[in-house]
Parts: structure tokens; sequence; C-alpha cells
């Protein structure tokens, strides 16, 4: 699986073509994001859930995005892990 720092603020997003199998979209803005998340997590978490998640896009390691936030780092690879399949089902 891939993640938000290897691709310096782009989003690696799964493609279900063999020629290009990882096509690369801009990081969402805040409002996309409310969005992509609206229904599937409490709204008072978007905020801190875009921060992390624009934290490893902009190159931060799990570990330094996640202590930001006050999780784990588990929960933060959960959290990114999550954001990836939402945006690969939202483009496909």
């Amino acid at each position: 699986m891939s993640n938000l720092r290897l691709y310096g603020g782009r989003v690696p997003v799964q493609t279900g073509d063999n020629t290009t199998p990882i096509k690369l979209v801009d990081f969402p803005s805040f409002d996309e994001f409310k969005t992509l998340y609206h229904g599937l997590i409490k709204a008072e978490n978007i905020p801190r859930y875009y921060r992390l998640l624009s934290a490893r896009a902009g190159g931060s390691t799990l570990t330094d995005a996640a202590k930001a936030e006050g999780i784990s780092k588990e929960r933060a690879r959960q959290i990114e892990a999550r954001f990836l399949r939402m945006m690969q089902r939202s483009l496909a």
C-alpha cells in the first residue's frame, strides 16, 4: 500500500488499469476533504484528520504527524489507509 509521504503532496490512487497502476492526484482542499468524509466520521474530527493527512502529504513521518494530533502512530496509519481507500473509491 502506498502512503502520502512518498508522493510529495500528491495522493497515490490505485487504478484498475495495468498500464498505469498508480495515478497521482492533488491533495484535496479542506472543503473537498469535508465532503469526502461527511457522514463517515464525527464533524469535530474532520479538521484534526485534515491536519494529520496534510502533514503526511507534506512529508511528515507517521510518528511526527501522530504526535502533533495526540494519537498513536498506528492510529495515524489507519486514518491514512482509510483516506487512501476513500480517495480511490471517489475517483473510480
